[in-house]
């Protein structure tokens, strides 16, 4: 059963330290030593992105101040889905991309760039800690109930729709820069466990440009709770 948005609180997870050499589906991140040139254009994307990241850092700041507040044992809770959402974040990339894929070629539309700015799709999967799972390695210590997808004005409230889409934006065009054209998926965690209810939220970017995708289709959701609930990390 889905948590019902309006009773939880949405927290950002980090991006992956390795997720661009982990995955190509995961997020980008600056090269490890870029030349002169790319440092340039680095900072130029950085000063035109800086409206949209201030707003971002203030949201972050808001999210750190909010869990001051929390219980030690929600906390506990939220960084152990942390550490299971980083575990296997080249298999939650994988599966929101071809959850959506079919929304950017025909017949659903000739101009995937332009549904890239439209598409408000989001992954929700539905998690339950394991017995004992303190005792199990953090890529097993939850496991998948469900998974579907929703869109921001079916699942969100609409207090959060715009950070939504602000992070869902923010995703979409830092991978854009770094990458060349790109869409994004809001990846949602719903952690629904008889003592604690928490949510955290994870923006996905994939490429527009799905030439080099053999595969025409995938059944995601198969392929996702398989992954996820064997503790298989790819």
């Amino acid at each position: 059963m889905s948590i019902s948005p309006r009773q939880s609180n949405q927290e950002q997870v980090p991006p992956a330290r390795n997720a661009r050499q982990r995955h190509a589906f995961s997020n980008p991140e600056e090269p490890a030593n870029p030349d002169p040139r790319e440092r340039r254009q680095s900072r130029n994307c950085q000063k035109a992105a800086w409206p949209v990241h201030k707003h971002i850092c203030k949201l972050n700041q808001e999210t750190v101040t909010t869990l001051e507040a929390r219980p030690a044992a929600y906390l506990e809770r939220l960084e152990a889905l942390r550490d299971f959402t980083r575990k296997h974040r080249a298999t939650i990339s994988e599966a929101a991309f071809f959850s959506v894929r079919h929304n950017y070629l025909p017949p659903s539309t000739s101009d995937p760039v332009a549904a890239s700015k439209e598409r408000e799709d989001v992954l929700v999967i539905e998690l339950r800690t394991r017995p004992n799972a303190h005792r199990a390695r953090p890529e097993k210590r939850f496991y998948v109930m469900g998974a579907q997808l929703e869109t921001f004005s079916s699942f969100f409230p609409e207090e959060k729709l715009d950070e939504m889409h602000l992070r869902l934006r923010n995703c979409r065009e830092e991978a854009t820069a770094h990458r060349g054209p790109s869409g994004a998926v809001i990846v949602v965690f719903s952690l629904n466990d008889p003592d604690i209810e928490l949510m955290n939220v994870m923006p996905v970017a994939f490429l527009l440009d799905q030439s080099d995708v053999e595969e025409l289709g995938r059944p995601w959701k198969e392929f996702l709770i398989h992954m996820l609930n064997r503790g298989i990390v790819e």
